[in-house]
């Protein structure tokens, strides 16, 4: 008898939309992975015995409400005319609602998820930061309906059928701990992970995340980038060179889609820090709730949320800077200081000297100055992470997603760490439709352990290489 689990994180399944110009290219439908998932699950689903406990592990961001901006014709509640335009609110009825769209689009996920549950195996979901909305009961029970229904359009026997929602981690003692690891990210961890929502009006509403809201209102507004990459952060002199590649003959605006949602993800985020200052008593009984389901004792889990930063929130001048308004206000006031020198009588070679000489100076110098960290720290740093976790939490694996990165690193004799990658459509090339998804992703990762031998571990990628073979399969 063994303990197995196939882990994934990091899906990102969304409402499909095919653009002939290429807008918005990573939910067209040729990147549908609901039948590549199938097969990775079947495949280890056949290997295991009939006395194994299976465990599929679905490590936080298998939906992406973020890019899901489409509303409903005829809805039975209030939609602003902001919503119809940049997507839904993070509410329980309304995230509901989205989730339902995503999956009208991934029956095929939907059939493999019931008949994983049908033969008796486990389903865990480790709640991210894209799939955050699962933190309402109404939207999980979205998902336990509709897989389901698919079990019963397909006759199968889901009594008994286990699909269990972690809004924190999955952890076996001394095997492995499952987190998706947004809350080692400053952009994207929640002040209260376990009560994450806020009360705007008389609804509650999810407090979304500096990076989620750059997806929902800056993101799904530059369709030409693909927020699963990081071929968006660029230079000025890039963003210049891709607005002239896409934007310039196209009814689509990048400047100010940027100014607009870049205001727009500030003033919400201010907003929300106004109302997330003391931690709700929600979040202190779920910290006890998780301690008694694990049977861990507090010390170890003020441990673990000691390892968490602050969201970047109580940062103003790095939130500036990330969404460029810092840069934004330096040429506002180079441009302010430019005119004020062309209306003084003072001589031309200072009119020019200063704005051509001295303005590109002091702006390099700022830009040495204000650097600091980016985005990119994180995956130099999640290993520590890890290594920190199993200090307080051992166990032969720590497995992280979020970052896209996959990776393998032991930490000591007993410890390996596992960044479980990316199934997103993250592609090489430039263009269009030309271009093909990347090689080494659509990761997993599968263990197996029995009796005090060493575990069977097995990392790599299930990308089609071409219809008849894999690039990776399992070992």
């Amino acid at each position: 008898m063994a303990n197995r689990y196939l882990i994934v994180s990091d899906l990102h399944l969304a409402d499909v939309e095919d653009h002939r110009d290429g807008w918005k290219a990573y939910k067209a439908s040729r990147f549908v992975i609901d039948r590549d998932f199938d097969e990775l699950v079947r495949e280890s689903s056949s290997r295991a015995g009939p006395d194994d406990r299976l465990t599929l592990v679905l490590n936080g961001d298998i939906f992406d409400f973020d890019v899901v901006t489409a509303t409903p014709d005829d809805p039975p509640w209030p939609v602003s005319r902001f919503e119809r335009r940049r997507g839904l609110r993070a509410t329980a009825e309304k995230s509901a609602w989205k989730l339902e769209r995503i999956l009208a689009d991934h029956r095929g996920f939907l059939a493999t998820l019931a008949r994983f549950m049908a033969a008796g195996h486990e389903v865990v979901y480790v709640l991210g930061n894209h799939d955050r909305e699962l933190h309402f009961p109404e939207v999980q029970q979205v998902l336990r309906v509709a897989v389901a229904q698919s079990g019963e359009e397909r006759g199968l026997d889901l009594r008994g059928a286990r699909l269990r929602f972690e809004p924190w981690f999955y952890y076996r003692a001394g095997e492995v701990y499952v987190e998706h690891g947004h809350q080692y990210d400053l952009y994207t961890s929640f002040r209260y992970q376990l009560w994450p929502t806020v009360k705007i009006g008389r609804r509650e509403c999810l407090a979304i995340p500096m990076g989620n809201l750059s997806n929902r209102y800056l993101m799904t507004r530059m369709g030409f980038f693909n927020p699963h990459a990081s071929d968006y952060i660029l230079n000025m002199f890039s963003y210049v060179s891709h607005w002239a590649r896409h934007y310039m003959f196209s009814r689509h605006s990048l400047a100010f889609a940027w100014l607009w949602g870049s205001l727009l993800v500030m003033t919400m985020l201010l907003r929300q820090k106004r109302k997330l200052r003391t931690p709700p008593p929600e979040h202190e009984r779920g910290l006890r709730q998780i301690a008694r389901d694990y049977a861990l004792g507090d010390e170890a889990l003020s441990a673990l949320a000691q390892l968490q930063p602050k969201p970047i929130t109580s940062r103003l001048f790095r939130l500036m800077r990330e969404l460029w308004l810092d840069r934004a206000l330096i040429a506002l006031l180079m441009t302010g200081g430019t005119v004020a020198l062309a209306l003084v009588p003072i001589p031309l070679w200072v009119k020019l000297m200063v704005p051509l000489v001295c303005f590109p100076l002091v702006y390099l110098v700022y830009e040495e100055l204000a650097r600091g960290e980016s985005i990119f720290a994180l995956e130099h740093e999640i290993p520590e992470r890890a290594r920190q976790v199993a200090e307080v939490l051992p166990a032969r694996f720590v497995a992280f997603g979020h970052t896209h990165v996959p990776r393998l690193i032991p930490l000591s004799r007993e410890t390996t760490f596992v960044d479980t990658g990316t199934w997103a459509p993250i592609l090489d090339g430039d263009g269009e439709g030309g271009r093909q998804l990347r090689p080494g992703l659509r990761n997993f990762l599968s263990l197996s352990f029995e009796g005090e031998g060493p575990p069977r571990v097995d990392f790599g990628a299930w990308t089609p290489a071409g219809r008849g073979g894999r690039e990776r399969a399992l070992g």
